[in-house]
């Protein structure tokens, strides 16, 4: 094991049981941990955008990823209303301190709080889903597993780049063993939770293409991430977590991993 896997190795060991533990809580401290993790990933992408140079703008970021989370515990009316008033202030900076906040810099604002707070947010959503304490862990699984699926056998039969101007390490042979992986894993799944559910249960038919999909959703959230960082030329979005980066370099397959899977369990009965 090299020294970067180790490193990697032992920072997801020690993380594991943190994220355990929260996935275990009630929706409120999911909703305050999704928060915390959504501010400090806004903040390296402010960082890395450069968007840090116009403090009263990333000030107003920080409210903006404040409402965005505390809207998925609220109606669709009062949070559309929230939302409205929110864009309100955003474009009345851009109209009274031109020199603060151009469109350019408004635009950036509001796709960080869709990429991050937004995305993010849907873990909460997902949590408040009728078995919904099961399907939360299906986007930690999604994202994680895939990721280490693609990343051993991209190391065995990788032979062919899958996007070398974007992530050159990155293969199609990865790729496709990311896809299998991250299926069987939720077929596994789905057999373990069978044997403890009593009133219901997964249909094991479905979560194959499930998981498969979701590694594909999952590879597209970590290529998204890698093209963001090369267009600023950065390596990574922070140093927070020993060998992955910063929260973002660790949450980029979650970010769309959450919002893909609520949509799907939202209107597709997997369990019967």
């Amino acid at each position: 094991m090299d020294a970067s896997l180790k490193t990697r190795t032992i920072t997801a060991i020690c993380c594991i049981p943190a994220l355990v533990l929260a996935l275990l809580a009630p929706v409120s401290v999911i909703t305050a941990v999704v928060l915390i993790f959504s501010m400090i990933g806004l903040y390296e992408y402010f960082r890395a955008t450069e968007l840090l140079k116009h403090p009263n703008l990333c000030i107003i970021g920080a409210v903006g990823a404040v409402i965005v989370v505390l809207c998925s515990g609220f109606s669709t009316s009062v949070s559309l209303l929230l939302l409205f008033l929110y864009i309100m202030l955003l474009l009345s900076g851009m109209i009274f301190n031109k020199n603060e906040a151009d469109l350019v810099h408004v635009a950036m604002i509001l796709f960080g709080l869709i990429y991050i707070p937004y995305f993010m947010s849907n873990i909460i959503l997902v949590r408040t889903l009728e078995n919904g304490k099961i399907f939360i862990w299906l986007i930690f699984l999604g994202a994680f597993l895939s990721d280490t699926f693609a990343y051993f056998a991209g190391n065995a039969f990788g032979a062919h780049k899958l996007c070398p101007a974007i992530s050159p390490h990155k293969t199609i042979e990865g790729a496709i063993g990311g896809i299998i992986g991250c299926g069987i894993t939720f077929v596994v799944f789905g057999i373990v939770m069978n044997i403890f559910l009593e009133d219901t249960s997964f249909n094991l038919w479905l979560m194959f293409p499930l998981g498969a999909l979701t590694s594909v959703v999952s590879q597209i959230g970590d290529l998204t991430a890698s093209s963001i960082k090369r267009q600023y030329n950065i390596k990574d979005f922070g140093r927070i977590l020993p060998g992955h980066g910063g929260i973002l370099d660790r949450i980029d397959s979650i970010l769309t991993v959450a919002p893909f899977l609520y949509i799907v369990l939202s209107n597709i009965n997997i369990m019967i």
